[in-house]
């Protein structure tokens, strides 16, 4: 996973630290490299102490790099917990380490259990409330420490710090957990739906003491095979993480052990939230700070604060198909996260921008903004009904999305064959062969097992900001079946962009706990969360809507048999029928911002 663009950091290459103690004065590298993430200018050299080995309660140790301001002194500590290296630099660490150190803040960058330098062994998450707690309480009592520890990171690294902060360790003040969530099962399941193509890459990246790459290997073929249990069966070496989750597709006990959002009571500690709208984790992101700001176990944790940009899960903010402009960019929040740390950790008290505690980036406006709460509310909660002539099949369809609810309407249909599924092109997976982001879905829109359902032309500039869902009511001749739903922006030349999308498992409609398998031909109404998203619809764009039962590699495919989920290689072409009429008018709900 790269946080920054390598190319736009050649200017600060020199600052990685090497192996062994070493010493960096105050120099016009640490200047440049203060310049390029917008921060205040270096006030101190830095000093890094390599490969410190920390106890944990069990006698197992830990590795740690150490980094921390050359002058001698008691600083605010800032702890990195990860198991893709303690120093990795395609995940620019030192780089980041050095920016905090050298602005007055010891930095302890940790391995996690079994990985690297650490001792014991890996077991996703299993570890980490324990390890972070046992490493919060040695970080505060070092010599160089205030005693104020803080935390810092992306997605599994995010993790490490909600799991930390359930056992209340005084001295951990603040977190800023990154592109994650506080339920684990959320974050790697899509209500009963594995997003299949990085749960498996990430399973077999993770499988050994180091990062392993894969960059040679046709991940294809293996998200492809059924059944998906068997997926790693060709590779060199079993998955035991990835077998294990297959056979937990539900939120059971065995997710429970690692679940933060029913201790919220324990967490005394704040977070600044940080999601991007291209990245999994987003909706639960929102969440986790909603309960932050209502639930949590301290007045210091109700002052949570939620940031959201245009990035991916890895923090990019460029592409090919859509341009978010020179403000859009992640390093550049570093002086946000900086005055952050400054507030909970010192006796400092920087002025925000703002004392609403939500920050968006309105994509399409290309402009940050700042809230008060989610959903906003001001919002218009504003139904786009489904109609066609009942043949929405294609971008070259009829069908179409109005205002107005429908009356009479012959019904549209598509037959799901999971052995040629819909595919994802764009959307949140990072890894594989998968191109993530806003990308244009013309190959996606050009197939007959997709519906497409547009607006016309819009009259004027159209803010929807908030979550999107979808009131679908729909049969199939399966008795368990999926469907999907994209949410898409089509500019004034046709070019139709995904904004986000959203799916149900059939089987799971009302309840996880309790399956409820479908009817033949029997109409149900399906509510689905397409999710959330701030986008300016420009005058002249259209809105549109994706329909469909799939959405693979990304998410795994339903095999339509109403069989456990990864375990059967059986399957069936399911034959989807949508209704939009008088009694059955399907809408899509769109948060319109006056």
């Amino acid at each position: 996973m790269k946080i920054f663009n390598r190319r736009n950091l050649l200017i600060i290459c020199a600052v990685i630290l090497v192996a062994g103690s070493a010493i960096y004065s105050s120099n016009p590298k640490l200047r440049l490299t203060a310049m390029y993430f917008g921060v205040p200018q270096p006030k101190y050299g830095l000093v890094t102490d390599k490969k410190i080995m920390i106890p944990m309660r069990d006698g197992v140790r830990l590795a740690a790099d150490v980094y921390r301001p050359e002058e001698s002194g008691r600083y605010p500590v800032i702890v990195i917990r990860t198991p893709y290296g303690r120093a990795n630099k395609k995940q620019f660490i030192p780089e980041i380490a050095g920016v905090f150190a050298s602005q007055g803040f010891v930095v302890v960058s940790q391995d996690c259990r079994g990985k690297l330098d650490s001792e014991g062994e890996f077991y996703p998450y299993t570890n980490e409330a324990i390890d972070g707690h046992d490493t919060f309480e040695w970080a505060g009592k070092q010599e160089w420490s205030n005693g104020n520890v803080g935390t810092f990171g992306l997605s599994y690294w995010g993790s490490t710090q909600w799991l930390g902060s359930i056992y209340g360790s005084n001295h951990l003040k603040t977190m800023i957990p990154i592109v994650t969530s506080q339920s684990l099962y959320k974050r790697w399941m899509y209500k009963g739906i594995f997003r299949l193509n990085d749960v498996f890459v990430w399973h077999y990246q993770n499988s050994d003491r180091n990062l392993i790459s894969g960059k040679e290997i046709d991940w294809s073929q293996y998200v492809s095979h059924l059944p998906l249990i068997e997926a790693d069966s060709n590779m060199e070496k079993d998955l035991p993480f990835y077998n294990d989750w297959i056979q937990h597709a539900t939120p059971d006990d065995y997710w429970e052990k690692i679940n933060v959002e029913n201790r919220m009571n324990d967490i005394k500690a704040s977070a600044l939230i940080v999601g991007g709208w291209y990245d999994y984790y987003l909706e639960h992101a929102i969440d986790d700070f909603n309960r932050m700001r209502k639930q949590s176990g301290s007045p210091e944790a109700r002052q949570s604060r939620l940031l959201i940009g245009p990035w991916l899960h890895t923090t990019k903010s460029k592409f090919e198909d859509r341009d978010f402009g020179k403000n859009a960019g992640f390093p550049q929040q570093m002086k946000y996260f900086i005055d952050w740390y400054r507030y909970w950790l010192t006796d400092e008290e920087p002025e925000f921008d703002d004392d609403k505690p939500i920050k968006i980036f309105v994509m399409g406006k290309n402009e940050w903004r700042n809230e008060s709460e989610w959903p906003l509310a001001q919002t218009q909660w504003t139904p786009f009904y489904l109609h066609s002539q009942g043949k929405a099949n294609t971008r070259n369809g009829n069908g179409t999305l109005h205002l107005t609810s429908p009356v009479d309407e012959p019904n549209d249909g598509f037959d799901y064959d999971p052995l040629n599924p819909a595919p994802s092109i764009g959307g949140t997976s990072i890894y594989g062969k998968a191109t993530p982001g806003p990308v244009d879905q013309t190959a996606v829109e050009q197939r007959t097992d997709v519906l497409v359902y547009t607006s016309d032309p819009l009259p004027k500039d159209t803010e929807v900001t908030g979550p999107i869902k979808l009131e679908l009511f729909a049969s199939s001749s399966a008795v368990d079946t999926d469907f999907v739903a994209t949410l898409a922006d089509v500019d004034s030349s046709g070019k139709s962009i995904n904004l986000r999308t959203g799916a149900i498992r059939a089987r799971y409609r009302n309840s996880y706990d309790q399956p409820e398998f479908l009817e033949k031909d029997k109409v149900y109404k399906f509510d689905i969360t397409i999710g959330a998203t701030s986008n300016l619809f420009k005058k002249g764009h259209r809105i549109r809507l994706q329909l469909t039962s799939s959405y693979f590699p990304e998410m795994g495919r339903n095999l339509n048999t109403g069989a456990p989920i990864g375990l059967t290689k059986e399957v069936i072409t399911a034959h989807q029928t949508i209704l939009h009429n008088s009694q059955y008018p399907s809408r899509l709900i769109l948060p319109v911002i006056p």
